[in-house]
């Protein structure tokens, strides 16, 4: 991820703590059959009643399935509870979560159409709009300019934000998939807002905590404040020796590739961020295409430098620091800022620029 989100507090987390609230409770006393007083908290005993069809029905039969499992599968049941809700499964690749297909047959196909009716069909019924909110709500003040200083989508860096003003909104990323895994689709503690491309095109139904050959892989956690683009470094890396003549098309004319690293370090986070949305590519072929055009604007804002009679150090200084905060409110700012500092690196650029606008 190029930056995190920063936490809020909604409403809507607590939508979820009362179906957590349930579970814990079936997972307790093992009840034949439904009850209310035992299972549901007296908060969400109005709602759940008014979504007869969509919550307490599902639920009921859910209970009775449960009670008849084997003791074996009770307890994976409760692991799967647990494990897949962990935030610690972000980082740490020891926490293996459960999916669907791991549980006993009779109970997951219940729990799959309860868990992923429950987030296609939010708000089910009014009073749960009107006790925890909206997805467009909880989106508005998430990527409100108040607690989030970026227009653009954190896992790309490409694509640029629907306002929180606007009428629509960003799909949520369920980072673990609703889909594969239990208990997760409508813990907003595991979903953030992704752009249509990162979401649908590259993520896709990809396991964002499995490989494909089911080894775990470390990401990064979205709320973690310790992701910022300051301490990314997306470094432009020359595979063969190049000649500098010609620099606006420079790398169009050699092999490259692109460099993660975090803090000066790689990390294992940065390589499952590539896997699973495709970063070196897209920007390798976003760069491949507008790089001329890129680099018309570094000599436009250069002569315009040179009438200023500006030294070449505070230009590089002025214009570099442009770029970097071009990263979070300019599509694609990311990959301009990585080219840019390839450019201001190459040996006797200066010499080079003035040649190219004379």
């Amino acid at each position: 991820m190029i930056f995190s989100y920063k936490e809020i507090d909604h409403n809507i987390y607590f939508f979820n703590e009362h179906i957590a609230y349930i579970f814990r409770q079936m997972f307790h006393y093992n009840l034949s059959v439904y009850d209310e007083s035992l299972l549901v908290h007296p908060d969400f005993r109005e709602i759940i009643n008014a979504a007869r069809k969509t919550i307490l029905e599902p639920l009921k039969e859910i209970i009775v399935v449960y009670h008849n499992l084997p003791f074996g599968d009770k307890i994976q049941l409760q692991i799967a509870f647990s494990y897949n809700n962990s935030i610690d499964a972000f980082t740490d690749i020891d926490i293996k979560p459960i999916k669907f297909e791991e549980l006993n047959i009779r109970i997951s196909e219940k729990l799959k159409k309860f868990f992923i009716n429950l987030w296609d069909g939010y708000p089910q019924v009014k009073k749960m709009e009107s006790d925890f909110g909206t997805v467009k709500d909880h989106y508005d003040k998430l990527i409100d300019e108040d607690n989030c200083e970026a227009l653009i989508c954190p896992f790309c860096g490409i694509e640029t934000f629907e306002p929180s003003e606007g009428k629509y909104r960003e799909a949520y990323d369920h980072m673990v998939a609703k889909a594969t895994y239990p208990f997760v689709s409508v813990n907003f503690k595991l979903l953030f807002p992704a752009c249509f491309k990162c979401n649908s095109n590259e993520k896709r139904s990809t396991d964002t905590l499995v490989k494909d050959d089911g080894t775990r892989r470390a990401v990064y956690y979205p709320y973690d404040s310790t992701i910022t683009h300051d301490n990314l470094e997306i470094k432009i890396v020359p595979l063969e020796n190049y000649d500098a003549q010609n620099l606006a098309t420079l790398l169009r004319n050699i092999k490259w590739q692109f460099e993660l690293k975090r803090n000066g370090n790689p990390d294992e986070r940065l390589d499952s961020w590539n896997e699973i949305y495709g970063i070196k590519r897209k920007y390798f072929e976003r760069l491949n295409r507008l790089e001329k055009e890129w680099f018309y604007e570094l000599q436009s804002k250069f002569k315009d430098s040179i009438e200023l009679s500006q030294t070449f150090k505070d230009f590089e200084e002025k214009f570099m620091k442009s770029a970097k905060y071009q990263i979070l409110i300019s599509g694609m700012g990311i990959i301009k800022y990585s080219y840019f500092n390839f450019l201001f690196s190459t040996v006797g650029f200066e010499k080079k620029l003035n040649e190219s606008i004379s």
